[in-house]
């Protein structure tokens, strides 16, 4: 199971009903919908096509809406652009005789004398030379300028709202039709989080997690404070590769990255990660080094942006960044696969125990059920090694999850009692091929069932077609072990059933030899007074009394598993399992 999620920014290469379908077979996880481009109209369009195909595909996609923020566009005179000669001044303001128009009103009266204004990915720089309405600026590095391109300002913090009308448009709509993410561009300081919080809670998205996107020095240098707002990171590279000299690009990564992971809280690495795909079919060997160095380094998700917006191989530059993810993941890294991430939380202690058990008893999957999500996130924190299954009966909560390291979100049924829901929950691992007869699952879940924030509960499960069933008693957690059927005491000694499930009719005194040798106890007989149970209790073995014709439907030597908490005697591993 690939454990790194994939974001796929869709434009014209990829919005086509056939395409995107195989965006989602190839790897898609979620969807990122870029409101810096397109009408709101055209975005409800597409968030309406991808919940068509997610009902075809029969799994859980996510959806963001990556807002376009406190940021200016410059456009030219003609669609076609403009060449920059090196050295020419240009005007910049409104009207119609200005060389570059910028896409906010007023924003020239914004500009002082010596600032130096970026275009696009760094590759053209101009200087104010001349304050005023219009401005003059100074190319200074000159070339070819597209219609319509980003400039910034390394270092300065304009005076501009966090969120567009267009933003404000989109996300109202967006939140109308279920939207999971949005992505909050150019965060400067922990009160652009808070405001763009705000504003989606006062349309109605209170559950709606805000991811910060970090492509500043001032959001760089408020890091700590946003990462505690925010419901994730994004590291933005373009720009910040633009605010910052490139070469402190990996090393400003790793430390998003570090930070996110502490918190416990999803990131994700984006920009020209496979830029070369959007003319070739083939990526570069550092471009696949470089996706492998995101995964390893934590990074929840990779993102491709251009790639699949507009290139000519959408489907292809995803299915390499899946199998890149995949092969990074088979290798080891750095830590104890505990993850950097703790909290003094019962959740967070429950999720602590469950991959400590996880690791100790070899099991095949951790199964988290979840009402909020929180706990699914909790667990995939820690980073186990061991595929996590999370289980929640609501759509927006399994697609909210689509973007967390490590989930494979399902959906299940809404469940008033905790055995339901166990059950269940194992039962989607086997039909999806997770699990077979004989594994051990370690399983999470909350009582009272239903109510969100509760998880208190830890279980080790072994799958398997219930045998038989009595009233438990013991320790948790299942035991395994090769059925000895005594009927007569004279006919056993201690040593034949030595490490094995002894199944009886009834037990007394004389038969506590027998009883200390077993791993486990399965007996007839009923009564919570009877010399079984007081014995069974008192050694610490787990036992199964009440249990009906236990010795004639049972077999000498036949592999079980007893679970004393849910009082059942079930198929166990043969040889080999």
């Amino acid at each position: 199971m690939r454990k790194t999620k994939i974001v796929v920014t869709l434009g014209p290469a990829s919005t086509a009903p056939d395409v995107f379908r195989r965006l989602v077979d190839s790897g898609l996880d979620v969807a990122r919908i870029n409101l810096s481009h397109g009408a709101v109209d055209h975005h409800r369009e597409v968030i309406r096509m991808i919940r068509r195909v997610e009902q075809e595909a029969g799994r859980p996609v996510g959806i963001m809406l990556d807002t376009a923020g406190p940021e200016v566009r410059l456009r030219t005179r003609t669609p076609q652009g403009l060449m920059l000669e090196p050295d020419a001044t240009l005007s910049l303001g409104a009207g119609p005789d200005a060389d570059l128009v910028p896409s906010i009103a007023g924003f020239e009266e914004l500009l002082e004398k010596g600032h130096r204004l970026v275009i696009g990915d760094g590759n053209l720089v101009l200087e104010v030379v001349q304050e005023g309405k219009p401005a003059r600026v100074r190319v200074l590095q000159g070339g070819r300028m597209p219609d319509n391109k980003k400039v910034t300002s390394p270092g300065q913090a304009w005076a501009l709202p966090v969120l567009t009308q267009e933003d404000v448009e989109a996300l109202q709509m967006g939140i109308e039709e279920g939207i999971d993410w949005v992505a909050a561009s150019f965060i400067r300081q922990p009160d652009d989080v808070v405001e763009v919080r705000r504003q989606v809670e006062s349309w109605g998205g209170a559950d709606i997690p805000i991811m910060a996107k970090i492509e500043t020095k001032l959001a760089m240098e408020n890091l700590d404070t946003i990462v505690r707002l925010s419901d994730g990171l994004m590291v933005a590279r373009g720009d910040l590769g633009v605010e910052y000299p490139p070469e402190d690009v990996p090393w400003l990564q790793k430390k998003i990255i570090d930070a996110a992971n502490a918190a416990g809280k999803p990131v994700v690495t984006a920009t020209q990660m496979l830029e070369s795909m959007i003319r070739a079919n083939r990526p570069t060997r550092a471009e696949v080094t470089d996706i492998a160095h995101a995964v390893l380094e934590g990074s929840d998700a990779v993102m491709l942006s251009e790639e699949t917006a507009v290139g000519d191989y959408p489907v292809e530059a995803v299915t390499v960044m899946a199998r890149t993810a995949v092969a990074s993941e088979a290798h080891p890294w750095d830590g104890d696969g505990t993850g950097h991430y703790g909290s003094d939380t019962v959740t967070d202690a429950v999720c602590h125990a469950a991959l400590t058990a996880a690791e100790d008893l070899k099991a095949r999957l951790i199964v988290t059920a979840t009402e909020s999500g929180h706990t699914a996130q909790s667990m995939a924190a820690h980073r186990p090694h061991v595929p996590i299954l999370a289980v929640t009966p609501y759509e927006r909560v399994a697609r909210r999850l689509t973007l967390v390291w490590g989930l494979n979100t399902q959906i299940m049924n809404t469940h008033t009692t905790l055995e339901g829901m166990v059950d269940e929950s194992v039962a989607i691992a086997v039909k999806l091929g997770w699990a077979t007869v004989g594994d051990r699952l370690i399983v999470t879940a909350g009582a009272p069932v239903g109510k969100a924030g509760s998880t208190n509960v830890l279980r080790v499960v072994t799958v398997g077609e219930v045998l038989l069933r009595g009233q438990g008693l013991g320790p948790e957690g299942e035991v395994h072990g090769l059925v000895a059927i005594v009927t007569d005491l004279n006919a056993a000694k201690p040593e034949d059933v030595a490490d094995k499930v002894l199944v009886v009719p009834n037990t007394d005194a004389e038969w506590t030899p027998l009883m200390e040798k077993a791993r486990a106890i399965v007996v007839e007989a009923g009564g919570l007074t009877s010399h079984a149970a007081i014995i069974g209790i008192s050694l610490g073995i787990p036992t199964i009394i009440g249990v009906t014709d236990a010795t004639t439907l049972l077999a000498n030597g036949q592999p079980v598993a007893v679970d004393a908490v849910a009082g059942a005697v079930l198929q166990g591993r043969t040889a080999g399992q």
